[in-house]
């Protein structure tokens, strides 16, 4: 690792929001689709109103400590965090400070490098701030409570990454776990993310709410930037409190940087201490799923996969189900290529997800095993596996309509691939002049002429035979 990488110190907080249907300390609902129509006295702090803790969201919290290697602390309360605006009604946030669910905990990068985690604890979200430009230039501000008392968990890290890559590979195998355990949902719940940056020596500085992986590195990347450009004037970089602009890529100061002290943290009257039993501990530690760095292994041990490819099938829960599915029908080999090049690479180009997808097992091992039997190239199981993937079409089906299965005789085959060098000439004598895109172009021309019923490595080899007998 370079010394200029090692003078960057990160650490992370991280705020997911865990997917219940209440919210943390009332019966609301989580999701609404008008302003202000999800909230009571109890998420608006009316006077008199009394919060209720949802169980439900002490269990995620539990599973993510758990799953995160976290010491359980079997008796903790909640606090008030003490601040003055207008997202908080009541002027004070329900989280833990003296006492989180967990701690001491660690995640593995995939590096093999491990980032302590120093704190697990639940808190309410606040209201969503919602900022809009009037017609003559002037500027409002409004607010939705519908958001305030969603349950959140904040994950903080230690300042153990030395590189922002190293801030967005924890927060792909934080999420990777998030997945697994089932208790935060991408397309509807929120990560966000407050990253705290310093040069080795100098002042911390946080960046605020940067929401996305791609965005905390981006983030990081100009920030360690601009710090360093402070030093090199000669001055020192201030502890403070910045904003990442998404459009510009750039950091801005919102405000000094509060301490702890000034929060005016006091244990929460409104709600007891809770205690943990041991009955319901085991409970929660039998329901952890099996995680995918454990499950990476276990794929190259059991089915001698290569590591990266184990890798791959493991990250999303969805895609190692399909396999573990597949390979009962299938061979290992070809599922694990299918899944990982094939079903990935279109669910990536269309940028969708698995649950959006919907898909079907017994339909993906009906084209595989058409695949393994000879039945269908390549290149037609994977237009019929595209067809699938946006319109739900049944590959099975759809190759049948279409008249794609491999039910060319050797006639046929010899006779596209004559037509093919007889009017490809110039292509022809690129290949004797050793250029291999050429042969890539006349096999390309023979399985447009057949439809991609014939396997693209038998036509290469075809044509390496006649064109080399002339």
């Amino acid at each position: 690792m370079s010394e200029e990488k090692n003078d960057v110190i990160i650490g992370l907080e991280c705020h997911v929001q865990l997917d219940t249907d209440s919210k943390l300390f009332c019966g609301c609902p989580t999701t609404a689709e008008e302003p202000n129509s999800a909230c009571c006295e109890v998420c608006l702090g009316f006077p008199g109103s009394k919060p209720v803790l949802n169980k439900k969201a002490v269990d995620y919290a539990l599973k993510v400590s758990m799953a995160l290697n976290c010491e359980i602390n079997k008796e903790f309360f909640f606090s008030r965090k003490t601040y003055f605006y207008p997202d908080m009604s009541k002027n004070f946030q329900i989280t833990q400070y003296e006492v989180p669910v967990g701690k001491n905990g660690y995640l593995t990068l995939s590096s093999g490098k491990k980032i302590k985690i120093e704190r697990v604890h639940i808190e309410e979200d606040p209201a969503a701030l919602v900022h809009e430009s009037g017609l003559a230039m002037s500027r409002q501000t409004m607010v939705d409570y519908n958001r305030s008392g969603i349950p959140l968990v904040e994950i903080v890290t230690a300042p153990d990454m030395r590189s922002p890559q190293e801030a967005r590979d924890f927060l792909d195998q934080l999420t990777t776990v998030l997945q697994y355990l089932g208790v935060f949902d991408e397309r509807e719940g929120t990560l966000k993310v407050d990253s705290n940056l310093s040069i080795k020596g100098g002042e911390r500085v946080e960046v605020k709410n940067i929401t996305g992986k791609k965005g905390v590195e981006k983030a990081m990347s100009y920030e360690a930037v601009r710090q360093k450009g402070v030093i090199l004037k000669g001055e020192a970089v201030r502890r403070e409190t910045r904003a990442f602009n998404e459009k510009t890529l750039t950091t801005r100061s919102l405000r000094t940087k509060e301490t702890e002290e000034g929060y005016g943290y006091i244990f929460e009257p409104d709600l007891t201490a809770f205690e943990l039993d041991e009955k319901y501990l085991n409970s929660i530690k039998q329901s952890l799923p099996e995680l995918h760095d454990s499950k990476a292994k276990r794929f190259v041990q059991q089915y001698s996969l290569d590591g990266y490819t184990a890798g791959v099938l493991s990250r999303n829960p969805h895609l190692g189900n399909i396999f573990e599915q597949a390979i009962k029908s299938v061979d290992v080999a070809l599922a694990a290529k299918f899944l990982t090049r094939e079903l990935l690479g279109i669910l990536n180009y269309n940028s969708l997800s698995f649950e959006e997808a919907d898909l079907k097992v017994e339909e993906l091992v009906g084209l595989m095993q058409l695949l393994e039997k000879g039945e269908v190239s390549e290149k037609n199981a994977k237009q019929a596996l595209i067809k699938y993937v946006l319109e739900k079409a049944s590959p099975r089906k759809f190759i049948e309509e279409q008249g794609l299965k491999k039910d060319l005789d050797e006639t046929e085959l010899l006779n596209a691939i004559e037509a093919a060098v007889n009017e490809n000439r110039p292509a022809v004598a690129d290949f004797k002049k050793g250029e291999k895109k050429a042969l890539h172009f006349l096999v390309g021309k023979v399985m447009q002429s057949t439809k991609g019923k014939a396997d693209a490595r038998e036509i290469q080899k075809k044509l390496k035979e006649r064109i080399e007998a002339e």
